[in-house]
């Protein structure tokens, strides 16, 4: 029964943080002006928080301190709204109502189940152990596990582990969800207009998305749901051209590293597919600056890891590639068998590639959005070709590539896939009355 209260209590705390430092006065005025769901604003409240306890994960500050200005600002600053019949009839919205439901259901899920895998015992439970402890970034080289391993993710586990009411680590992996549910929410807002829609929408996507493995302390759900982000937001742009997206998608691409290290390739191909695709846009200097600062804050990561150089995003692989007839057939046997095998793990690429399909073949669309969705191909094309690259490489690993393979690609194409699913969502949106006929 204590466990039912301090899931309601984890909650109230991430429903809090979602509003603040945008208030409910500011949230209504840019829901009006940027036609933004208020699941946009609760993950740009998060994003906000969020740099901030990255920013204070360098420094002496008690991460203590920072929460309870939170709550306490969240509280006093929104009391009207939340005491008003205003709030009262957003609580009964059924789409609000779903998005509390889920939450507390799959929360329960993971508190009634929480174990750990291996690699989120062995590695990143440590690192968020440092943090419940009130330790900062530079005491991370004292953890067990693997150095190099960015801390961001571990940081929230961390920090909302401490300031749950039990203070259970598995309370801390909660805040994984509400960002995952926030993100699809967010995306399948885009439908507008149609709530049954938008409902069997969000059914789909989180009961083909949603891995309880992943919550067993791996980082994919977060990587997947910042990817979400990215895509809502660089949609945005290239419709609207609106400045505030571009530092959202800004901010949410450069978070990435921070988050895993495969986020170096996801920010150098982004950037690449805008470089390939820039004269679409008409404001270049945007986006030159947009790419000239990625690669900044790539180099000032590196920087800042400079005791943890090992970095190498193939864990090993000396990157020396050998074209031999039997080497090439058992790499793209073995890329067969286990795409195949993640397909049908992940469904949601199979909707992927048939919303592809569907948008470029059966279906009349705007030219910006045809902009839209060249630009996302190159992308797609581009984690294909690396993919397969890095994968070839482990061929030369003492592990061989089907350890590889089993062990990771899934996973990998998991947290990719939700810089996708925007496909299926302008499917719907472009066929919506076809469906509901």
């Amino acid at each position: 029964m204590i466990e039912l209260f301090n899931i309601i209590i984890s909650f109230i705390i991430f429903f809090l943080f979602s509003f603040f430092p945008i208030t409910h006065k500011y949230t209504n005025k840019l829901a009006l002006s940027d036609g933004r769901s208020h699941f946009e604003i609760f993950f740009l409240n998060l994003l906000i928080n969020f740099l901030f306890l990255l920013f204070l994960s360098f420094t002496e500050i008690k991460f203590l301190i920072y929460f309870y200005l939170v709550i306490f600002f969240s509280i006093i600053l929104n009391l009207k709204f939340f005491v008003s019949k205003i709030f009262l009839n957003k609580i009964k919205n059924v789409i609000f109502l779903f998005f509390i439901f889920l939450n507390l259901i799959i929360y329960v899920s993971i508190v009634s189940d929480p174990t750990l895998s291996w690699d989120g015992q062995k590695n990143w439970y440590y690192k968020a152990q440092n943090f419940f402890y009130e330790y900062n970034f530079f005491d991370l080289n004292e953890t067990k596990g693997v150095k190099y391993y960015p801390h961001f993710g571990s940081l929230l586990w961390g920090f909302f582990w401490k300031t749950s009411y039990l203070e259970y680590e598995y309370f801390g992996r909660l805040i994984f969800i509400y960002i995952f549910l926030t993100s699809i929410f967010a995306l399948c807002q885009l439908i507008k207009k149609n709530s049954f829609l938008e409902f069997l929408t969000i059914s789909i996507l989180v009961l083909i998305c949603f891995d309880s493995f992943l919550t067993k302390g791996y980082q994919e759900l977060l990587v997947f749901s910042f990817l979400i982000f990215v895509s809502i937001s660089i949609y945005k742009y290239i419709l609207g051209k609106k400045k505030l997206d571009l530092i959202i998608c800004f901010i949410c691409l450069n978070m990435l590293p921070w988050i895993k290290n495969e986020g170096y390739i996801y920010v150098l191909i982004f950037n690449l597919s805008l470089i390939f695709t820039i004269k679409n846009f008409s404001n270049k200097n945007s986006l030159i600056f947009f790419i000239f600062f990625s690669l900044f804050f790539l180099l000032i990561k590196k920087i800042i890891f400079y005791e943890f150089l090992d970095i190498n995003l193939t864990h090993g692989s000396n990157l020396e590639f050998t074209f031999e007839l039997l080497a090439l057939k058992k790499f793209m046997t073995s890329m067969l068998i286990g795409l195949t095998v993640v397909f049908f793990k992940y469904k949601i690429w199979l909707l992927i590639f048939a919303s592809i399909y569907i948008l470029l073949y059966k279906t009349k669309i705007s030219s910006q959005e045809t902009k839209v969705i060249s630009f996302f191909i190159i992308n797609l094309f581009l984690y294909i070709l690396t993919i397969f690259v890095i994968y070839y490489n482990f061929l030369n690993h003492e592990y061989g590539i089907d350890w590889w393979i089993d062990n990771s690609l899934d996973r990998i194409l998991f947290q990719v896939s939700g810089f996708f699913v925007l496909f299926l969502i302008l499917v719907i949106k472009y066929k919506k009355n076809y469906i509901l006929k």
